[in-house]
């Protein structure tokens, strides 16, 4: 639980800005998120992060392919999307990919049983995620 407060709270939202720093310097497109967009783009990112801490631990193998899936999410795909396309293609794009995070979980997971019970976890765990996200915007670094 301590993994996934400090992921959703701090490392999301600084992988989401180290990755708009990264990728509007190598294809030239601003830098700055809008709040919405970078909200929506936390959330995405704490859906990924969930999906790897409410997974069964089968392989450490798994679990490195699935970390580094969440990073280079973080890093490149959502920035590009976010930074540069139009706001609500943008959140269309978002939209497919909670879709297929949503997808993976239900087909192909192999999950711990109070993670499969309760919807609160994952609910609480996106509040957090937007709160942190509309936070660390606001107030360290975009302010």
């Amino acid at each position: 639980m301590f993994a996934c407060y400090v992921a959703v709270s701090f490392i999301d939202p600084l992988l989401l800005w180290c990755g708009g720093e990264l990728t509007s310097s190598i294809f030239g497109f601003g830098a700055r998120w809008p709040l919405g967009l970078f909200m929506v783009a936390a959330l995405v990112g704490a859906a990924g992060f969930m999906t790897i801490v409410g997974r069964e631990r089968t392989s450490l193998s798994v679990d490195a392919l699935a970390i580094t899936g969440w990073l280079v999410l973080g890093l490149v795909v959502a920035p590009i999307l976010g930074l540069g396309l139009p706001t609500g293609v943008a959140i269309a794009c978002y939209a497919v990919v909670l879709l297929v995070i949503l997808l993976y979980v239900l087909g192909f997971g192999r999950w711990e049983t109070a993670f499969v019970r309760t919807v609160s976890w994952p609910v609480t765990w996106s509040l957090l995620a937007l709160f942190f996200a509309y936070s660390a915007h606001r107030l360290i670094l975009f302010p």
